[in-house]
């Protein structure tokens, strides 16, 4: 809070950010508008005033004519003031607000001929269909939808049933991977101890001799599968070849 004295006037006020100028103006434009109240008062003294002018001296909202009028519920104008208050959209936008009190027509209201004709062309343009073919196309869509979702139950439902079976053949898928893996460690590690019998004595399995010797007995390994392999297709249609002899 602070206090300035300029020209006999004292203000008292948050003025501190601004001039002292500012601050006198705005104070000297206060007293203005008191005096010029005091001075309307002190000219109507002993005459009798309308309602009209009691208003105009009680109004301190500072607004003009049109706005006092839509604050306080009336019409803003009596008669058209700017262009666009003979349009008929403005017209129908009061009658609308004000109804009969603002002396507009009703029939003003309903779509001219031209109007009916742009809103028929509108309407053909954007909703072709009639009533009842919209609605037959809702319903296809919604039987539509309906089969999807009786289709996706039931496909559900037979999956629900093969669950067990596929369980089963997960399990068994990884029993086999299981055994199949132990079977390899197990024949590694016999290779493992043939390479060491070999050799005859210990030997470090990091020694480049045993691993040459450890690849050379995998290769004979696979080698003598293949031709077990082999063995067994030629069996197969040997005994093919003889069935279809007989």
């Amino acid at each position: 809070m602070s206090i300035i004295s300029f020209k006999g006037f004292n203000y008292v006020g948050k003025c501190v950010k601004l001039p002292i100028v500012q601050c006198f103006l705005a104070r000297n434009a206060s007293i203005k508008n008191e005096a010029q109240d005091v001075d309307v008062v002190t000219a109507t003294a002993g005459k009798t005033l309308s309602e009209e002018e009691v208003q105009a001296i009680c109004d301190k909202s500072r607004l003009n004519h049109g706005h006092r009028n839509m604050v306080n519920g009336r019409l803003p104008y009596d008669k058209p003031v700017h262009r666009y208050h003979n349009t008929v959209k403005y017209k129908r936008k009061l009658y609308g607000r004000y109804g009969d009190a603002s002396n507009v027509s009703p029939g003003l209201a309903w779509p001219t001929a031209e109007d009916l004709e742009d809103i028929r062309e509108y309407e053909s343009l954007a909703y072709p269909l009639t009533i009842q073919e919209m609605q037959k196309n809702a319903l296809e869509v919604i039987e539509r939808e309906r089969q999807e979702i009786q289709m996706n139950q039931q496909r559900i439902d037979n999956n629900m049933k093969k669950l067990n079976g596929w369980l089963k053949e997960i399990k068994e898928k990884a029993a086999k991977k299981l055994l199949e893996a132990q079977q390899a460690k197990e024949k590694k590690e016999k290779l493992i101890e043939e390479v060491k019998k070999h050799f005859g004595y210990k030997i470090d399995p990091k020694d480049d001799r045993f691993k040459e010797m450890l690849v050379k007995r995998e290769k004979e390994e696979k080698k003598k599968i293949r031709e077990e392999k082999k063995k067994v297709r030629e069996e197969k249609l040997l005994n093919y070849l003889d069935s279809k002899a007989k």
